[in-house]
């Protein structure tokens, strides 16, 4: 159980942090949900093509993303950078235990420098330099040193230099770059002349594959043999300095989870060790107590939720089938209908602990029956109340 102790290292000078990672944490499953929608709809048009003994199937049209797509995304990532940049200012004006004057104001923000002589040219800026907090050597700007991309081996992928990209796109040139590709074609079985052409190998480098468009070719194989094809294609954002392609949800998470529990934390404190701002606020109502409403924030990320939501998804679609076979052999309707009725959390669960118990047989038996009498009871509930409301009525 959390208490206010645990978030004793959040100042109430940096409580303000807490509704605009709330409201980055709204975008997110927004975007994540519709993210969801579209991919569910199946974006891909295909068709199979002959060439002589061999079968290819073909991209023949895809969906255009949703426009709100991007522009959420790119609303996302510029809370996120608004977070880290609100957060060095009140720290400055806390520690100088004074308002920014104008002029003052203007030097205060957030460096994303590649290399360290670009960070000490940034602490030697004239006005900056005359102030304490971000003096050469001060405890703040260390922190901030600490947060340059330049401290890791490759500062292209530091997260924020990612932040600082995205956000500079979006705000001066166009909303975020956003593209349908080709993450995996798994075939439902092995065939030894069956070949993937993947746009990837358009380019070997890894991130570097253009987007799906019409003719791509997805898979080739003999033309008398039916192999059936599960295939996924994210939605995906390019990185604009280095044309690098990432999930978009991976990217959105990425950097909402470095932001809130390593940008923010450090440079207030100094350190991530620290209790983590929960993500899950509700801003739609007001709080008279910003600091114990964090008591009962939720802790899990949209990002987190969203993939729990689609591995929920695929397990409800999934579990009627199995538990439906012999030597089971239920009915699917109570099985569905009881399946429905977990939350995502105990449908993902289920399926991992049949993952786990699948290579023996007599354990993965057991445990299908168990969850056979489970849905019955759930059944049989259910047709008691029915007849308790007849009989009311």
């Amino acid at each position: 159980m959390r208490t206010l102790a645990d978030y004793g290292w959040l100042p109430d000078h940096q409580l303000h942090v807490v509704p605009t990672l709330a409201h980055v944490d709204r975008l997110i499953a927004d975007v994540t949900r519709i993210v969801h929608d579209y991919t569910d709809q199946g974006p891909l048009t295909l068709r199979e093509v002959v060439h002589g003994d061999r079968t290819q199937v073909e991209v023949s049209a895809v969906a255009p993303i949703p426009e709100v797509i991007p522009r959420l995304v790119a609303d996302a990532l510029t809370q996120l950078r608004a977070a880290v940049e609100h957060t060095l200012y009140a720290e400055v004006e806390y520690l100088l235990k004074r308002p920014l004057t104008d002029q003052e104001a203007r030097v205060i923000e957030m460096p994303a420098c590649p290399d360290q002589g670009r960070f000490e040219s940034w602490l030697a800026h004239g006005r900056r330099r005359q102030l304490p907090p971000l003096a050469a050597g001060a405890v703040l700007a260390e922190r901030i040193r600490t947060l340059q991309p330049f401290q890791r081996r490759d500062a292209d992928d530091h997260p924020l230099r990612l932040l600082a990209e995205h956000t500079n796109l979006a705000k001066h040139r166009t909303p975020a770059v956003a593209a349908t590709r080709l993450g995996a074609v798994h075939p439902d079985r092995q065939h030894p002349d069956l070949t993937l052409a993947l746009p990837l190998e358009r380019n070997p480098q890894p991130g570097h594959g253009l987007p799906l468009q019409t003719g791509d070719i997805l898979a080739s194989g003999p033309r008398d043999t039916r192999i059936e094809l599960s295939i996924y294609p994210p939605v995906c954002l390019q990185r604009p300095h280095t044309g690098v392609w990432n999930i978009a949800l991976k990217e959105l998470g990425y950097l909402e989870d470095w932001v809130r529990t390593t940008a923010i934390p450090i440079l207030i404190t100094g350190s991530r060790h620290d209790t983590p701002i929960p993500p899950q606020l509700d801003i739609t109502v007001g709080h008279s107590d910003l600091r114990r409403a964090l008591l009962s924030a939720g802790t899990m990320s949209a990002t987190q939720r969203g993939n729990l939501s689609m591995q929920a998804t695929l397990a409800r679609r999934e579990l009627p089938g199995i538990l439906s076979m012999e030597p089971v052999g239920a009915d699917p309707k109570t099985i569905k209908d009881w399946v429905s009725s977990l939350d995502d959390a105990a449908v993902v669960r289920t399926m991992s602990r049949i993952a786990l118990v699948n290579p023996d047989p007599e354990a993965l038996l057991r445990y299908l029956r168990e969850l056979c009498a489970q849905a019955d009871a759930f059944h049989n509930r259910l047709r008691d109340a029915s007849a308790s409301e007849d009989e009311g009525t």
